[in-house]
């Protein structure tokens, strides 16, 4: 009888520390893999107006959206690290210079020039 209770209280903690192991290999994978959004709104500088159908670039990833009818954008499942965002607009400057670092923040609010 305590030959069994020794091997019942062995295979309980062998069960226990796979459990554990089992977890921190889950919480590596999911560390490597998580994702976020990063979104704004382009307004012109001098008005203050939104600015709809601004190419908005995401350079690392060479993704592009436009903004909606309220001037807002928005990239979606973008890994954590640091990015460059750029804008083109006909009659505008070009943007290159707005850096997001997904860690700390991920919503920009990005006011372009006229080029006059």
């Amino acid at each position: 009888m305590k030959t069994q209770v020794i091997i019942l209280v062995a295979l309980l903690f062998a069960g226990v520390s796979n459990i554990k192991a089992e977890k921190e290999e889950i919480s590596k994978e999911t560390a490597t893999t998580l994702t976020t959004s990063i979104s704004g709104t382009i307004t012109d500088a001098a008005t203050g107006e939104n600015l709809v159908g601004v190419k908005v670039v995401l350079e690392e990833l060479n993704t592009v959206v436009y903004t909606d009818f309220d001037g807002n954008f928005e990239f979606t499942d973008v890994s954590q690290g640091n990015y460059t965002v750029s804008t083109d607009y006909v009659s505008y400057k070009t943007d290159d210079s707005v850096s997001v670092d997904t860690k700390k923040a991920n919503c920009l609010n990005i006011k372009l020039e006229a080029d006059l």
